[in-house]
């Protein structure tokens, strides 16, 4: 295998990376190592340039004052020569008496290199002159710079070369094994054929024996647990079998069931709508026949006086029930559906009022009572699609309703202040029409029984019991709801939801 086809010298190789960063390692160890010992050895000899100061201090400072004192300027001009020669000496000035006397080298001064001498005579004490002296600094500098950038461009080489050899060594005894554990575990088609890594097998096994090992016993482990659940699976498909040829079974069983069920809830349902047919019957007989017998004893009292005013009273009377009569026959027309009334467009605050109108008219036939305080709580002018003629006697019902409740509280009580609230209010896309009294309430025992037909707490001749059950159906007409809310003896509200949009309305 070539480094140009092996798939480990790429960018994400593992090899790769393990050469980077054995690289970097070393090179930042070198790079250390080699600046401290670099450091140490520059300290050293600058310690021993720094020590030329000391021994110019003690070796010749004495002769060149007795050369200045005698004036023996050849001696003194030896010695400053020889001086000079000395290692780490680069720059060298004697001045006495202002003047220079001697002077050799270029001087570039700086802290560390640069240093004045007063040179004394011992037995005056007087300074005969001063010796400048600087040390080379900048050439120590230069040649350990150099040899720092040899020493460097040595270890990185070698570094590299030993970083190359691990890497071909590490791709040789890891990587291709690696590959060849990542090619046996993606073939799918390998059958029942085993791990084998081409190396030699030595008694001490290493880690990708182990890896190896491991990777065959976990893929016996496998295709033995997969065995076992091939089993499994045909167990559970012939159970399945068995339990759908079951339910099968009891599907069909089921059906019959069902089908005698339904011929007996057909027949209870036809049993219950006879009943139910037969108790509406004998109510609504029971409910016309009262009126229907004071229309006709009156009527014979009617042929057998003469008397005018008897003949007024009698055709009172008579008028009075027949016209019970006459709602309640109305009443079962739109119980049963029987209703020409169009569908339009009208503002429903303006139907409240009207319809309180036509209550108060409507009750000056049987009784004046009108409640001394009516509130209206309308929410601006709201037009919706309504069945006027049907919606007008629905909440004439319920108003009738509440002013009668109001009408009984008062003869209960003496100081009773009567109060009727009538509401419009907008919910999202339904409109709330509210009727609510003070009156006498309704009993909590009633319920939902409120909208049954012929259900009525009113006295025998005061209503039929059907103004409830035509107001509910007539709120399902329109596709709303009718509910209630009350508490005996304190109030009563009724709330009737209708939608604002003609698609709400039920046909």
């Amino acid at each position: 295998m070539t480094i140009k086809d092996s798939k480990w010298f790429t960018t994400k190789s593992l090899s790769l990376r393990l050469l980077i960063a054995t690289w970097a390692v070393s090179s930042f160890a070198t790079l250390v190592l080699t600046a401290i010992q670099l450091i140490m050895d520059y300290q050293r000899d600058f310690n021993k340039l720094q020590n030329n100061f000391a021994i110019i201090e003690s070796s010749y400072l004495d002769s060149m004052a007795e050369h200045l004192w005698s004036y023996d300027t050849r001696l003194l001009e030896i010695q400053l020569d020889g001086l000079s020669r000395l290692e780490g000496i680069s720059y060298l000035r004697l001045t006495a008496d202002s003047q220079n006397i001697y002077e050799h080298g270029i001087s570039e001064p700086s802290e560390e290199n640069f240093k004045k001498f007063d040179i004394y005579h011992r037995g005056t004490n007087e300074i005969l002159g001063v010796l400048s002296v600087e040390l080379d600094v900048k050439s120590l500098r230069q040649k350990y710079f150099r040899e720092a950038i040899w020493i460097f461009t040595r270890q990185a080489a070698k570094t590299l070369v030993v970083v190359f050899c691990l890497y071909f060594i590490f791709n040789r005894i890891v990587v291709v094994h690696i590959q060849t554990i990542a090619s046996f575990l993606k073939d799918r088609d390998r059958g029942n054929r085993q791990l084998t890594l081409h190396r030699p097998r030595h008694e001490n096994v290493d880690e990708l024996d182990v890896l190896a090992d491991s990777i065959n016993q976990f893929r016996s482990e496998i295709l033995e647990a997969y065995q076992k659940l091939e089993a499994l699976n045909q167990a559970l498909e012939v159970k399945v079998q068995e339990r759908t040829r079951e339910l099968m079974t009891k599907n069909e069983s089921l059906e019959k069931a069902m089908t005698q069920i339904k011929r007996m809830q057909a027949a209870l349902v036809a049993q219950e709508r006879l009943a139910s047919l037969g108790s509406l019957t004998a109510s609504v007989a029971h409910e016309i026949r009262n009126p229907l017998n004071f229309v006709l004893n009156f009527s014979e009292l009617l042929t057998d006086t003469e008397n005018i005013e008897e003949v007024r009273e009698i055709s009172r009377v008579i008028l009075k029930h027949s016209q019970r009569i006459d709602q309640i026959v109305r009443s079962m027309q739109i119980l049963s559906g029987y209703d020409s009334d169009a569908l339009e467009d009208v503002d429903l605050n303006d139907l409240v009022k009207k319809a309180y109108y036509q209550t108060l008219s409507t009750r000056a036939v049987g009784s004046s009572y009108v409640p001394p305080k009516v509130t209206y709580r309308l929410a601006d002018s709201i037009t919706a699609p309504v069945y006027t003629n049907s919606l007008l006697r629905a909440l004439c019902n319920i108003m009738e309703n509440a002013i009668y409740a109001l009408e009984k509280k008062a003869v209960l009580q003496k100081n009773f202040t009567p109060e009727l609230t009538l509401s419009t209010a907008v919910r999202g896309e339904m409109v709330e029409i509210s009727i609510r009294d003070n009156g006498v309430g309704i009993p909590a025992i009633l319920g939902e029984k409120v909208f049954d037909p012929f259900l009525t707490t009113k006295a025998s001749g005061e209503g039929a019991g059907l103004g409830l059950t035509v107001a509910f159906n007539i709120a399902q007409k329109h596709g709303g709801t009718l509910r209630y809310s009350s508490e005996f003896g304190k109030w009563t509200e009724f709330v009737m939801s209708l939608p604002l949009t003609q698609e709400r309305i039920l046909p």
